[in-house]
């Protein structure tokens, strides 16, 4: 669910394309995903999720919270919102789920966040995929479709090798649409929001919780409006919900944090197929019947 081998707060990587597609089109808010030299452009794995990018636009927004009066005690919604993704940033780890879902279709994301590796799971109605990122490979389990749709693979390859775990190195095509979802930011990215608020702590299932509340970033393609919530003691974020219209449809989007600081090993999938090797099936030329 997330951008990223760059700095913090950079723009997200964009949401999963809504049908699959053999021509490369993509949905009304995928950004083309990055390509191999000699390689033919795909969309956006269908991990990426809502184009909403990220609040980062901070720099001028932060800008303002420097000139508040010193008198002020309680933070303002902008400075409460850059202490909460610095503070998120600086975690080793969390969990989260998010839910995006516009015109009858939704996509469901569960993960594991870190600053340099992650994992995650995608479900798109029937569709579904698994990542696995340890900070220098990637591994990549899925249905047929996945193997077609993320990796390129040709049907008669993705057909075979539906369900097994495939193995990335940062040499092959796919590997920066795979890996680039998973980390810390390219999680936090998804908090999209230019906050004007903020509410009173209050009580959620015995939680004490400070809420920001904000619009979606102006200049995007979206608009709506967006809410954070915060852990009041520590400023960690524990829901974010947004929603709006974009491209003649309404769409809305939820995200859940849990577990943070929770590092729990990650588990590298054993005898995963190298995907050169896949590739190289798939170019092979085929012995024709002689008659």
């Amino acid at each position: 669910m997330w951008a990223g081998r760059r700095a913090l707060w950079v723009p997200l990587r964009n949401p999963k394309r809504r049908a699959r597609s053999q021509c490369g089109e993509a949905e009304p808010y995928a950004a083309p995903m990055a390509r191999a030299p000699g390689v033919q452009a795909r969309t956006t794995r269908i991990a990426t999720w809502v184009t909403l990018g990220l609040v980062v636009f901070l720099g001028t927004e932060i800008g303002l919270a420097t000139t508040q009066s010193p008198s002020v005690q309680a933070p303002g919604p902008v400075q409460l919102l850059h202490e909460a993704l610095t503070a998120a940033g600086g975690s080793v780890a969390f969990h989260y789920r998010a839910v995006w879902s516009a015109d009858g279709f939704s996509q469901v994301v569960v993960g594991d966040a870190r600053p340099s590796s992650g994992s995650e799971s995608v479900s798109v109605g029937s569709d579904r995929f698994t990542v696995v990122y340890t900070g220098q490979e990637a591994y990549f389990e899925g249905g047929a479709a996945a193997l077609r749709d993320q990796l390129g693979l040709p049907a008669a390859t993705a057909s075979v090798d539906a369900g097994k775990w495939i193995s990335l190195q940062q040499s092959d095509g796919p590997y920066p649409s795979v890996e680039e979802g998973v980390t810390t930011s390219a999680a936090l990215a998804q908090v999209s929001i230019a906050p004007f608020a903020t509410s009173p702590a209050h009580r959620t299932h015995g939680v004490l919780l400070s809420r920001i509340t904000g619009r979606i970033p102006h200049g995007r393609v979206v608009t709506g409006w967006a809410r954070l919530d915060l852990l009041s003691r520590s400023k960690l974020p524990a829901a974010y919900s947004a929603h709006g219209s974009g491209g003649g449809q309404s769409w809305s989007s939820t995200i859940s944090f849990s577990r943070w600081g929770a590092n729990d090993a990650i588990e590298v999938p054993a005898g995963a197929l190298p995907f050169s090797s896949l590739q190289r099936s798939a170019l092979a030329p085929r012995n024709t019947p002689t008659t």
